[in-house]
C-alpha cells in the first residue's frame, strides 16, 4: 500500500493502516538493536530544501496539493522568456489559502467520485450497523419442512424459535489525529461499546515485542540499506528522519523506513485511535478479541522481499512531500466519511513509476485482500456469537474485497450510521 494508507495499514497506512500502528514498535527502547536505541535527542540535521514540504495538516486537499506544488515551483529550475507587454496575458493564480478542517469540508472529499460495489452505492459513513441474517435450519431440516419442485433449491427456512439477531458495530479507524481532527465523538462511541459484549480489533496492542520478531525489520548486517537504494538516498533518508540513528536506518528494511517517512507530520494526540479504543474496552470490561497476533501482522508487512521494496523506497524518497499530501487526504477523506474514494486515491500510487506500482500493488495485497479474507470467518462468527463492535483500519472495509462486501455477499444487513 501507500500514503495512509500504508496505512500501510498503513499502515498501513497509504497509504492504506498495520505500519502506522508498528511506527511506535520501530522506535522504541525496548525494540533496539544490539548496539543501542535510537536517539530521538540528537540534534536534527536540517530537511534537503528540494524535498522539503510546506505544512499541510488542517487543510484541504486541494489547497494541501497545491501548496505542495507551489514549494516545487520553488526549487526546480524554471526556464522563462522575456514577457511581451503588447500580448494578452494570463490570469494570475489565486493565493493558496488554508482551509480549517473544522470550518468547511474538504473539497477532494466531497466531489471525488467513489466507484460501485458490486452493485451496491457508496455508503458516505465510518461506523456501520451490522445484523446477521436470521439463524435457518439446515438444508435437510429445511427438506423436510417444505417440498420443493424438481432441480428447485430449498429456500433458507428461519429456526422456530431463533431469537431475532443482534446487532453489532464495525469502526473504520484512522492511525493518526486527534478526535477533532477525526470528526469522532469518543462518549458516543463508549455508547455504542455498552450495547456491545465484545470489542474486537486487528491486533492486542499490548502484546510483548519478542526478539525473534526482529528478522521482519531488521536487514541482514552483511546487507545494509544504502547496498540497495544508493548514497545519495540513504543521505536523503537520515535527513529526512533524525530521529532514527544513521546506523540503525542501514538495518532497517525498506518496508519500515516506509512507514516512518509515512508518520512524519502526523500526530496521533494521547494516544493512537486503536489504543484508545482498546483501553476504553478494557475499562468497561468488555471482552477482547484478536484478528491476529503481531507477528502476523509483520508477515504481512514484511511479505514483499527487501531487494524489490527498495525500489518503491527509492522512489518515495525522491517525491517524499507526496506523502505529507497523502496524510491531508487521508484525514479529509476519513473526515467527510468517504472511505470509497479514500481507497481509490490509495490504488493510484502517486508519485511511483510502473514498476514501483507493481511491487507496491503485491504490499497492497498482502496488507488488505488476504488479511481481509482471513478475517471475514471469524468476524461472521463474533457477530453470530453476540453483539461485537469491531474496529479495523477504515481502508479494510471498502472495495469490492473489502469486509462490507463480503458480508452482504454473505447475507448480513449492513447499514451505515449518521456521524
Amino acid at each position: 500500500m501507500t500514503g495512509m494508507a500504508r496505512q500501510r495499514d498503513a499502515f498501513l497506512h497509504a497509504p492504506v493502516v498495520a505500519r502506522a500502528l508498528l511506527v511506535a514498535l520501530l522506535l522504541m527502547p525496548g525494540c533496539a538493536m544490539a548496539g543501542g536505541q535510537s536517539n530521538a535527542t540528537q540534534q536534527a540535521p536540517a530537511e534537503v530544501p528540494a524535498t522539503q514540504a510546506p505544512a499541510t495538516r488542517g487543510v484541504s486537499a486541494n489547497a494541501a496539493r497545491e501548496a505542495a506544488s507551489a514549494q516545487l515551483e520553488q526549487v526546480r529550475p524554471v526556464a522563462t522568456t522575456p514577457v511581451d507587454p503588447s500580448l494578452p496575458q494570463p490570469p494570475q493564480a489565486a493565493p493558496v489559502i488554508p482551509v480549517d478542517a473544522d470550518a468547511a469540508r474538504p473539497v477532494d472529499a466531497d466531489t471525488a467520485v467513489a466507484p460501485t460495489v458490486a452493485g451496491v452505492p457508496p455508503q458516505r459513513g465510518v461506523i456501520f450497523r451490522i445484523i446477521p441474517p436470521a439463524v435457518a435450519l439446515l438444508p435437510a431440516e429445511a427438506g423436510q419442512a417444505s417440498a420443493t419442485g424438481p432441480g428447485q433449491a430449498a429456500a433458507a427456512t428461519p429456526a422456530p424459535g431463533a431469537p431475532a439477531p443482534r446487532a453489532s458495530y464495525l469502526l473504520g479507524t484512522i492511525h493518526f489525529g486527534t478526535p477533532e481532527e477525526q470528526g469522532i465523538d469518543y462518549a458516543r462511541l463508549e455508547e455504542l461499546l455498552g450495547e456491545t459484549e465484545t470489542f474486537v480489533n486487528e491486533a492486542n496492542l499490548d502484546e510483548a515485542w519478542k526478539p525473534e520478531y526482529d528478522g521482519y525489520r531488521w536487514l541482514p548486517v552483511e546487507t545494509p540499506l544504502e547496498t540497495m537504494i544508493g548514497k545519495d538516498a540513504i543521505t536523503l533518508a537520515n535527513a529526512l528522519l533524525p530521529q532514527v540513528r544513521p546506523q540503525d536506518l542501514q538495518r532497517m528494511k525498506p518496508w519500515s523506513v516506509l512507514a516512518l517517512l509515512e508518520a512524519r507530520g502526523e500526530s496521533g494526540g494521547e494516544a493512537t485511535m486503536d489504543a484508545r479504543l482498546q483501553r476504553m474496552a478494557s475499562g468497561a470490561g468488555k471482552r477482547l478479541a484478536h484478528l491476529e497476533t503481531l507477528e502476523q501482522q509483520l508477515q504481512a508487512l514484511d511479505c514483499v522481499p527487501a531487494q524489490e521494496h527498495s525500489l518503491v523506497l527509492a522512489e518515495r524518497l525522491r517525491t517524499s512531500w507526496i506523502l505529507r499530501i497523502e496524510s491531508a487526504e487521508a484525514m479529509a477523506f476519513y473526515r467527510s466519511r468517504n472511505l470509497d474514494a479514500w481507497l481509490a486515491s490509495i490504488d493510484r500510487m502517486e508519485g511511483l513509476g510502473e514498476q514501483a506500482k507493481a511491487i507496491e500493488q503485491r504490499s497492497r495485497h498482502c496488507l488488505l485482500e488476504e488479511r481481509n479474507a482471513r478475517w471475514i470467518g471469524p468476524l461472521e462468527t463474533l457477530f453470530q456469537d453476540g453483539p461485537s463492535l469491531v474496529a479495523v483500519g477504515a481502508v479494510h472495509l471498502v472495495g469490492n474485497d473489502g469486509l462490507l462486501a463480503a458480508l452482504r455477499r454473505d447475507g448480513y444487513t449492513v447499514e451505515a450510521l449518521p456521524w
